[in-house]
């Protein structure tokens, strides 16, 4: 009936060839055409549209190339990044990381990234020229142009390079070729319809087989005699041999039935008969040994029923057995405390060589526990008070795994009973008059095969029996093969990279900052339950915000104990570039967004891909590698006591208007940021710098009245406290509203004209030692739990859309009038960070400040 393939073999067809013929050969060759075709058209689309968005970049930064006092200077605009950062709601902007270079005519850098590979030659680019390379581990797209500068004595071509990642691109072309092939794709559905017909028939052989199988007998077992087609014969021999294990799995339970019948039967006629004589007896003193006799009785139908119970369990848990490592001498440990009090007066030592020190083997723990209690019951049960129990744990010779011996000197077992006493219900001549069910190395012998070990009986020295399980060396061996793994140190490639790094960090961070950093200190939140972990966390956040997020997380984690040591936002971000070797972090925590992004952009960082985040605005997570999880205004505090409401200020306008008509009454009573030392407060004064259009008068009128300045928002809230200062600028609204809430006399005004908002920041270094577990705390920070303990517990604000507190991102909006505008996690935050943008920030800034 069925044509045989053409391998000739008897009985057997291909369904495969037929298959081919009928719908592969049909649709596979036009459908991969158009794919090739469609595929190609979408990367030559995505590449042309992003790279004349890179061609805007680098022509932006073109037009700010100048020279002063001699030398080749650039004012990097917010826009030439900031257009390359763009990116859905759902992703908060951009997933690509970028980079720039500006080379001076001589050669010599003048900001930027130094290494990013430039191949142009000066002065042959003028029109932007468009290259792939590799930078950092990824694949870039550079756009490169030169531009010429001249002035009396200082003249010659300017190369400007501008990189970007190929993840938006990719993203791009995915869409467009999801969006053009998906008509390609239902036209070979319609194809594919018309074949129906014959691919019915390739496979009507495989309902021949279904009627067969499901026209059996309940009980039939046998195998499968239909002759299958070469591609299911696989498929029906796994099922034969399904059935025969089937079969013998029943055949199991049924012997495991007879033998539990047969061998309850007899105590139970014997308490049956005991029963009835105690009916009859009358003598108190027979009826005391009938009794004794029934107790006696009873303890042993116990004894064997528990045991026929615990065969049963291990043979099942045998079958299905999933290993994890099992520390057998902590096992031990538990078996002969349990044991001594049943020994009595026999006294049971236990030896652990230290060489056998981490005790590991992958296993089943409770079979294990089973094999060992039993072998120290037998060694109790049959040595008597006839010497000590000794069990001991080593390393077999050749350091090829672990040994377990159990040895005692009782009357031992001749040996040629050794090989009957390890099957069901056999008993060696030894044993008579002891009670027993013959069950006890049966079990040992079952659960020692299924862990892949050797059970052996010797003779002992001196005599007295001595039971051996030897377990494999490659099984005893894997926890420490792992534990040297892990304890791999990082490749030596990474020494370039980091001395690039370390360059750029020096360049970067000013004298000032490195003299203000502060001195870490160490917390350690002990696990509430037995420590099997430990997190590390570098966090600049005051310990008691955190510290309520923390105690939470370890009643979710209680094994998990968290180390969290407190640095500033410069400090952390030095410490994450250097990448030291010792005292590693698993997460950093940082209210500077900026340097927090910089790490990710720079690769100093791991992705995580959090549990849930549908609550959370696309704007606080970047590339899944920073995640914001609070939503904290900068806001205007002010002292209640000294300032009164219709003169406390609304806007930056109206502060601007009070410090210039009312400059003797604010004089030395203004404080706001240093931001040469604060990475927040200079995160917040480039924004101002960028929204507001006299953000430059309002710092002159600071300065004209002396402004007070902390590297702090709890500093600055100190000063107004203790009456030093009138008004603190841009100081975080959670520290303020946590002040308030303490009693402080200090009020809170969110400018009306904008606010700005960060989120605290948490990334993954790529040198954590326990990524998995850093990112559990960030799926606990981001979840509505966490968030929940964000707003209710800590001095912070929670971001969450699902939590609607006061002390949240939905409660704000509802109890201001002020537009938010949150600080968003995007590559745009690179631009302030570059050296020479900042440094000229930084000197208008002091100039600003210092004036008389």
């Amino acid at each position: 009936m069925w044509r045989k393939s053409a391998t000739g073999s008897e009985g057997t067809y291909s369904l495969r060839r037929r298959l081919f013929i009928r719908l592969l050969g049909v649709l596979a060759v036009l459908t991969g055409c158009l794919f090739l075709f469609v595929d190609a058209y979408a990367r030559r689309a995505a590449d042309a549209a992003f790279d004349r968005l890179l061609a805007a970049s680098a022509l932006s930064i073109a037009d700010t190339v100048r020279v002063q006092d001699g030398q080749f200077l650039v004012d990097l605009p917010y826009s030439s990044l900031s257009i390359l950062a763009q990116g859905g709601e759902e992703q908060g902007g951009g997933r690509d990381r970028l980079f720039y270079r500006i080379v001076a005519p001589d050669g010599s850098p003048v900001t930027g990234y130094d290494d990013l590979p430039v191949t142009a030659k000066p002065g042959a680019s003028v029109r932007p020229q468009f290259a792939d390379a590799t930078y950092r581990d990824a694949r870039v797209r550079v756009a490169t142009l030169d531009r010429f500068v001249a002035q009396p004595g200082l003249a010659g071509w300017v190369t400007i390079a501008v990189a970007q990642t190929r993840e938006e691109r990719q993203a791009l072309a995915r869409d467009i070729l999801a969006n053009a092939f998906l008509p390609i794709v239902f036209a070979m559905l319609a194809v594919a319809g018309l074949v129906w017909f014959g691919i019915r028939q390739a496979l009507a052989p495989l309902g021949s087989l279904e009627r067969v199988l499901r026209d059996r007998h309940a009980r039939d077992l046998s195998p499968i005699a239909m002759p299958p087609p070469q591609e299911v014969s696989q498929l029906v021999h796994a099922i034969n041999q399904l059935m025969e294990r089937l079969k013998s799995n029943l055949d199991t339970m049924q012997t495991f039935l007879a033998d539990a019948a047969h061998q309850i039967r007899t105590p139970l006629a014997s308490l049956r008969l005991q029963a009835e004589l105690a009916a009859d007896e009358d003598d108190p003193a027979a009826l005391r040994r009938i009794a004794q006799r029934v107790h006696r009785n009873a303890v042993e139908a116990s004894q064997l029923t528990s045991q026929l119970l615990n065969h049963a369990m291990v043979m099942h848990r045998s079958e299905a057995l999933h290993p994890e490592d099992v520390d057998v001498g902590a096992l031990l440990e538990q078996v002969i405390q349990r044991a001594r009090p049943v020994a009595g007066e026999t006294p049971i030592r236990l030896e652990v060589d230290p060489a056998a020190e981490p005790g590991l083997v992958p296993g089943d723990a409770i079979s294990l526990r089973e094999a060992l209690t039993n072998l120290v019951d037998n060694a109790v049960k049959y040595a008597g008070s006839a010497g000590s129990i000794d069990v001991c744990l080593t390393r077999r010779p050749g350091d090829r795994g672990l040994r377990i011996e159990v040895a005692d000197r009782g009357p031992g077992i001749p040996d040629a009973e050794k090989a009957g006493v390890l099957t069901r219900f056999g008993r060696g001549s030894s044993a008579a008059g002891v009670a027993g069910s013959g069950l006890g190395l049966a079990i040992v012998h079952s659960v020692a095969e299924a862990h892949g070990a050797t059970l052996s009986l010797h003779d002992r020295p001196g005599g007295g029996l001595v039971a051996r399980i030897d377990f494999p060396g490659a099984l005893a061996g894997t926890a420490a093969t792992a534990g040297s793994d892990a304890a791999a140190g990082p490749s030596g490639g990474r020494a370039a990279l980091l001395a690039v790094a370390f360059a750029a960090v020096t360049v970067l961070w000013s004298p000032q900052q490195t003299a203000a950093q502060t001195v870490t200190q160490t917390i350690t939140y002990p696990a509430p339950g037995t420590a099997r972990d430990r997190l590390r966390i570098h966090a600049a956040t005051d310990r008691q915000a955190m510290e309520p997020l923390v105690l939470d997380f370890q009643r979710t984690h209680p094994d998990v104990t968290v180390e969290y040591v407190d640095v500033g936002t410069s400090e952390l971000y030095a410490r994450a570039v250097k990448d030291a070797e010792t005292d590693k972090p698993d997460l950093l925590i940082s209210s500077a967004a900026d340097l927090q992004v910089k790490l990710v952009n720079d690769g100093h960082t791991r992705p995580h891909i959090p549990a849930d985040s549908q609550f959370l605005p696309g704007w606080a997570n970047w590339r899944n590698e920073a995640f914001g999880f609070t939503f904290e205004p900068a806001v205007i505090a002010y002292d209640r006591n000294r300032l009164a409401e219709d003169r406390v200020p609304r806007t930056r306008d109206a502060l601007i208007r009070l410090l210039r008509e009312d400059r003797a009454n604010y004089g030395r009573l203004v404080a706001t940021y240093d931001v040469t030392i604060s990475g927040i407060g200079y995160l917040l004064a480039s924004h101002d710098a960028l929204l507001f259009s006299q953000y430059w008068q309002l710092v002159a009128l600071m300065g004209n009245a002396q402004v007070r300045t902390a590297c702090c928002s709890a500093d600055l809230l100190d000063m107004v406290e203790r009456g030093e200062a009138l008004i603190a600028y841009n100081v975080l609204g959670s520290y303020a509203r946590a002040r308030a809430a303490a009693g402080a006399p200090i009020g809170i005004v969110m400018p009306e004209d904008y606010t700005l908002v960060i989120s605290r920041v948490a990334v993954i270094p790529k040198s954590a030692p326990r990524p998995r577990l850093a990112g559990l705390f960030i799926d606990y920070l981001l979840s509505t739990r966490g968030q929940e303990v964000v707003a209710d517990r800590s001095a912070l604000y929670a971001l969450s859309s699902s939590v609607t507190r006061e002390a949240s991102a939905a409660g704000l909006r509802s109890s201001t009038v002020a537009p938010l505008q949150p600080i968003s996690l995007s590559a745009a935050l690179l631009v302030f960070l570059d050296p020479l943008k900042r440094g000229t920030f930084l000197r208008q800034w002091r100039s600003a400040v210092q004036l008389p």
